[in-house]
């Protein structure tokens, strides 16, 4: 590997970290009985 642009982040750790979070995402939503496809609304608390 070379050890160019050091200082910069690597296009695929950011994939990684973003399929990572969307994973352990999707299973604390599902964990607790949760819909994935859920409308906003539901996820909101309606106060009125």
């Amino acid at each position: 590997m070379s050890e160019a642009g050091n200082d910069s982040v690597p296009i695929w750790w950011i994939l990684v970290f973003i399929v990572l979070a969307l994973g352990l995402g999707a299973i604390a939503v599902l964990s607790v009985g949760g819909s994935l496809i859920a409308p906003a609304g539901a996820l909101v608390p309606v106060t009125a």
